[in-house]
């Protein structure tokens, strides 16, 4: 019985004192996963930390440790993510690639970004964003260019 209690103490300062992993926190209709590739379908919802993603479909690309190394949201995607600066970014697009490696985010078609509490406001065909705010890159097509709405700080 002592092994038992001693185990459990073990267990539990290591819980305390390890640093604490990523979680994300998936929610959806089904989920596939054949390889290094998990399909998730079916009003797909990702939580992790301040940050939320849905989609109609959701594929993560894992390397052979099972780490993420890309997630690619497909259809009705909406996000919100909170950028290592502390900005608050909610966007939209018909499809979203996350780079976990470089923090960045592609949205293709249809792409849309705001910034919480802000005029910011990006859109275009292709907006390319790091999750750290170091840059934004967008592209836009012949018939809908691409647009940016931004507020000037005043210097004090």
């Amino acid at each position: 019985m002592n092994k038992i209690y001693i185990c459990v103490f073990f267990i539990t300062l290591h819980v305390l004192f390890a640093a604490k992993p990523d979680v994300i926190d998936i929610v959806a209709q089904h989920f596939k996963s054949v390889g290094n590739t998990t399909t998730i379908t079916g009003d797909v919802n990702i939580k992790k930390g301040s940050d939320r993603l849905s989609s109609d479909k959701v594929i993560v690309y894992t390397d052979n440790a099972r780490k993420p190394i890309k997630y690619e949201a497909i259809g009705n995607v909406h996000f919100t993510v909170v950028t290592d600066d502390k900005r608050e970014l909610k966007g939209q697009a018909n499809r979203l690639i996350y780079y976990v490696k470089n923090n960045e985010y592609r949205l293709y078609d249809n792409a849309f970004v705001q910034e919480t509490g802000r005029q910011n406001v990006l859109k275009g065909d292709e907006i390319v964003l790091s999750g750290n705010g170091d840059y934004a890159n967008i592209v836009g097509k012949k018939q809908a260019p691409a647009r940016v709405t931004f507020t000037l700080d005043k210097d004090n």
